[in-house]
């Protein structure tokens, strides 16, 4: 058993951590702590940012905000929305939230997603250590945002499909997908190992953007990936594989399960 401590919850800290490598700092979107002059900065820079929590799961608290063509900002966060023209009012709901929450918030690029069916979509890849203690991608599959949302998590919404299916619907050649699919699984097992020099989780979900160039951009990782989503997709070799390597490092993926729900409580009594 690893007597590495687990990674910590936070996103910066996980951005931070993975920031480290000049190789793989060229997959990280723009990220910063959140700030009001942060805020005016990257909406000068980028049409749309997320605003989220740098603790916190399921896609709960997280702002979009898309600076419109014809002036002004659009601002969602789960199903409420919100336009106007001042970035103050746009600060305050989001300092409100935090101040309500005990949360500190961190601002990312929003990266220019290349849309399935005029929906946000990522790609999440399940990535293990096996039995070497060597990182192995053991599934991957794509996540399309629900109706009027800017996220993908499946629990607020999304839906799950393969990522031939998405790479497909995008118009992408065989050659194209496979060369695609490849860069994914590198950059997957790049992030694994970054974050294995210095913690001793087994298991991570890494949520992955393709933008509309063709760049993979990491979105997020997760450390307690739900695997049953390949039964859903009909796909037990994948289901299998990743079943037999959690229960192989059960003791550190039960350890990481325990953090996450003892994070998890928290936030429902924060919600309260």
């Amino acid at each position: 058993m690893s007597t590495k401590p687990m990674l910590p919850g936070s996103k910066w800290l996980k951005h931070s951590i993975i920031a480290r490598s000049a190789e793989l700092r060229k997959s990280l979107p723009d990220s910063a702590l959140y700030s009001y002059a942060q805020l005016e900065r990257y909406l000068n820079r980028y049409k749309t940012v997320f605003v989220k929590p740098t603790i916190g799961g399921g896609g709960h608290n997280i702002f979009c905000v898309k600076r419109l063509e014809e002036g002004g900002y659009l601002v969602k966060m789960e199903r409420k929305r919100m336009q106007t023209s001042s970035l103050r009012r746009i600060h305050d709901w989001i300092t409100e939230s935090a101040r309500q929450k005990h949360r500190t918030f961190m601002i990312q690029q929003g990266i220019d997603l290349a849309l399935w069916r005029g929906r946000p979509v990522d790609l999440r890849t399940i990535v293990q250590k096996n039995h070497r203690g060597d990182w192995e991608v053991t599934g991957m599959f794509s996540k399309i945002a629900g109706k009027d949302l800017a996220i993908t998590n499946v629990s607020a919404g999304g839906t799950a499909h393969s990522v031939e299916e998405y790479l497909t619907a995008l118009g992408y050649k065989q050659t194209e997908s496979q060369a695609i699919l490849r860069s994914l699984n590198s950059v997957s097992l790049g992030i694994a190992r970054q974050f294995g020099r210095t913690y001793g989780n087994a298991t991570y979900g890494l949520d992955i953007g393709l933008d509309r160039q063709g760049k993979l951009l990491l979105i997020e990782a997760n450390t307690v990936p739900r695997i049953d989503i390949f039964l859903l997709l009909k796909m037990p070799r994948s289901y299998a594989r990743a079943k037999k390597l959690w229960d192989l490092y059960s003791s550190a993926n039960d350890m990481a399960t325990k953090k996450y729900r003892g994070r998890q409580r928290a936030e429902r009594e924060q919600r309260r």
